[in-house]
């Protein structure tokens, strides 16, 4: 049984991720979420299944909450198998439209708090087995557009995926990056970008732009090449970049 941490897991791709891992068996679950109200929804969308996961509250981009993290999984479980980075955000806007406060809100969680969390939580994962790091990423790593926060974030994260595999493969720690195209996830919402009404029509009107004729699914489409990379199916893979994008980059 392998003891996985999932941030961001009340919704989009973490939960996506936490609902096919319950499907597979074989894996203790941790959730992170920030809020409180989405913990609640993720637990209600669970039903039964609820019970399987161990929910935590936390913001992964300060110290203090990070540490508390540390503490519950090491009282309750004594190490860490997996971490899936999944929690992030994105405001649209270019260079003359993004603020200083939302580029820095980007960073902070998209990048930041992802080296902060897997910094405080590498002495859990060194006790692991056959530990697995697996960062959610994103195809505008490499192809401009959209917010240039975002991007950023996602290009710095695909290179810390890269260093970290390098720096922690002496411990046997993998650490790996999947990175979708558009999935259908609450995150443009959640961004004040688009209403639900609005979100729905510009995720069908992206289907075009598509080989595979429509845009991801979390559960369905990203979350078992995740499972994959946390697996032992995957022991000599490390510091690799997972495009999983419908064939949006070809």
């Amino acid at each position: 049984m392998k003891i996985v941490l999932v941030t961001g897991g009340a919704s989009g791709i973490g939960f996506g991720t936490i609902e096919y891992l319950l499907e597979q068996g074989d894996y203790e679950i941790i959730s992170i979420s920030k809020g409180e109200k989405n913990i609640s929804l993720a637990k209600e969308k669970l039903g039964n299944n609820s019970e399987k996961v161990t929910f935590l509250q936390g913001d992964i981009t300060t110290k203090e909450d990070c540490e508390k993290i540390y503490k519950e999984i090491e009282d309750k479980y004594g190490r860490l198998d997996g971490l899936v980075n999944s929690a992030g955000i994105i405001k649209m806007g270019g260079i003359e439209e993004q603020s200083i406060d939302e580029w820095n809100n980007a960073i902070n969680i998209n990048l930041t708090g992802i080296f902060l969390l897997t910094k405080t939580l590498l002495p859990l994962l060194k006790k692991g087995i056959n530990a697995s790091i697996v960062n959610i990423s994103s195809m505008s790593s490499e192809k401009a557009g959209g917010s240039i926060a975002y991007c950023a974030s996602k290009a710095g994260l695909d290179m810390l995926t890269k260093y970290m595999a390098l720096d922690l493969a002496k411990y046997n720690i993998r650490v790996n990056s999947v990175n979708p195209a558009a999935v259908y996830t609450n995150i443009y919402i959640a961004g004040g970008d688009y209403n639900k009404e609005e979100y729905d029509k510009w995720s069908e009107s992206k289907k075009a732009l598509y080989p595979l004729g429509r845009i991801g699914d979390a559960k369905k489409d990203i979350a078992p090449t995740i499972e994959f990379l946390l697996s032992d199916k995957s022991l000599w893979t490390t510091g690799a970049i997972y495009l999983v994008d419908g064939g949006k980059s070809i």
